[in-house]
């Protein structure tokens, strides 16, 4: 479970970041509200501690939550098959047969 929290947040930090990196984003941007580091670092750091002191408060919806954690880890990875399955379905028939070749081995020692 900590394994996808974790990942989650290092998504959601990919996708935060990517619109600094694409100028074209600039507009769409403009009307969104400003982005406050501090105040978001302190936050975030606020809510974590919430959430670790949630499990001792209430046990119950721990356990519900790595129950629906782990049921989603299963259907995520179902999904992954069924992707692979139709990309593989798709894309396999069209394969181009690889040609290789090599090159002449040469002496260092006859050059000219």
């Amino acid at each position: 479970m900590w394994f996808l929290i974790k990942g989650s947040f290092w998504f959601s930090l990919v996708l935060i970041t990517l619109p600094f990196l694409d100028t074209s984003s600039r507009e769409a941007l403009e009307g969104a509200p400003p982005l406050e580091v501090g105040q978001s670092v302190a936050a975030a750091v606020a809510a974590f501690e919430d959430i670790k002191q949630i499990c001792v408060r209430n046990p119950d919806v721990c356990q519900t939550g790595s129950e629906t954690f782990a049921a989603l880890g299963i259907r995520a990875k179902e999904g992954a098959r069924i992707a692979y399955q139709f990309l593989d379905a798709k894309f396999a028939g069209d394969e181009a047969e690889i040609v290789t070749g090599s090159l002449q081995q040469t002496d260092a020692l006859h050059t000219n």
